[in-house]
């Protein structure tokens, strides 16, 4: 496998996990794509039973998804940012890469593109997030090639409880105007020039591969 793509949403068909998959197809090449909350990745344990071999020892689906990681030739992560920071799925799975960095650094020179969708109109949390992933691939000796952020949906759309939820979030992103309406919901496929570089950093990707 060349390009192995990562989510981390729990959201099915979500708008992370649309633009995770069209990059992976635009570059042509083998790929997978995996759903972290399909999966049981744990947070590092700081156990360190790693360090000789490169392998991960808690027992999950981590070291399965790091043997195709490693295989891989680029990977597309990504996230969203719940409370303002990057979620557990994806942080789970960023510590755990800390398996792979002993000795040997099997990421280095790997390829990279990180995709964040966050509420955004001035919610904090989606900048945030963006550089939290950019810089953790970057750790890992990764060269990120670009990263996307995505204006996606705040749950309070769809709870059944926005409009009266005293902690509801519509009336920060919306002010008065907090009618659930169909103009609200965010796809990423409709944010064309965002989407279009999706395509374009998955075009990269394939020609750089292919040197």
């Amino acid at each position: 496998m060349q390009v192995i793509g990562i989510s981390g949403s729990p959201i099915k068909n979500s708008n992370t996990d649309r633009l995770v998959q069209a990059i992976l197809a635009s570059t042509g090449l083998e790929s997978e794509f995996i759903k972290l909350s399909e999966c049981k990745v744990q947070p590092c344990t700081a156990c360190m039973a790693c360090v000789k071999d490169n392998v991960c020892k808690v027992n999950d689906d981590f070291p399965e998804i790091a043997a195709k990681v490693r295989q891989a030739g680029a990977i597309v992560v990504g996230g969203y940012p719940p409370y303002g920071s990057l979620d557990a799925f994806t942080k789970s799975f960023l510590e755990r890469l800390f398996s792979l960095r002993h000795q040997e650094g099997y990421n280095r020179g790997k390829l990279a593109v990180t995709v964040v969708t966050g509420i955004g109109n001035g919610v904090p949390g989606l900048n945030e997030a963006s550089d939290q992933l950019g810089l953790a691939l970057t750790m890992e000796g990764m060269e990120v090639l670009g990263q996307l952020k995505v204006s996606g949906n705040t749950e309070c759309l769809t709870c059944g409880h926005g409009q009266s939820c005293p902690m509801s979030s519509l009336p920060w992103i919306y002010g008065d105007n907090t009618a659930v309406t169909a103009d609200k919901f965010c796809k990423a496929e409709e944010q064309t020039e965002i989407w279009q570089q999706g395509q374009q950093l998955g075009q990269e990707i394939a020609a750089r591969l292919k040197i």
